[in-house]
């Protein structure tokens, strides 16, 4: 994961931070979000521990993020978590069962006023084609993220 290619996000969410912690930790509400805007959660398994494991299977349903073709028809993410610190610090390894390339997200959730300031960064991907390519699916999962915690 020493790739030198990186996606840096960040959004103020009109949430506070627990609850937003619990947006990217519990499983229920992560099914519902845990996609680029457009596409649905079509299997979620998430063991939020040091060393616990997730995989999550995106269907793209028509939206205009598809899958590269050699992903297949479904969007199949896998990682390991490696820091959980309630409510401020998440990490994990990102990977696709379809490519070989393992990177690494971290999330870093502050509150501010009126809500809370989440930083995403993911590390560790092998070329720009692939930081673009995330940086694509990121920004639209955020997306969903924000219209989860509005409802």
């Amino acid at each position: 994961m020493s790739a030198g290619f990186s996606v840096r996000l960040c959004r103020i969410l009109n949430a506070p931070p627990d609850r937003v912690w619990d947006a990217w930790t519990r499983p229920k509400l992560m099914r519902r979000w845990f996609c680029p805007l457009g596409m649905q959660v079509a299997e979620l398994e998430a063991d939020l521990r040091v060393g616990g494991t997730f995989r999550v299977v995106m269907d793209p349903l028509g939206s205009p993020l598809q899958p590269p073709p050699e992903l297949g028809k479904y969007l199949v993410a896998y990682g390991r978590y490696q820091r959980v610190e309630k409510p401020g610090e998440l990490e994990f390894t990102w990977a696709w069962e379809q490519r070989d390339e393992i990177s690494r997200v971290r999330i870093s959730i502050t509150p501010v006023r009126g809500g809370t300031e989440l930083v995403l960064c993911h590390d560790g991907l092998k070329d720009e084609a692939s930081r673009l390519f995330h940086e694509d699916g990121w920004k639209p999962t955020l997306d969903n993220l924000e219209l989860a915690l509005k409802s």
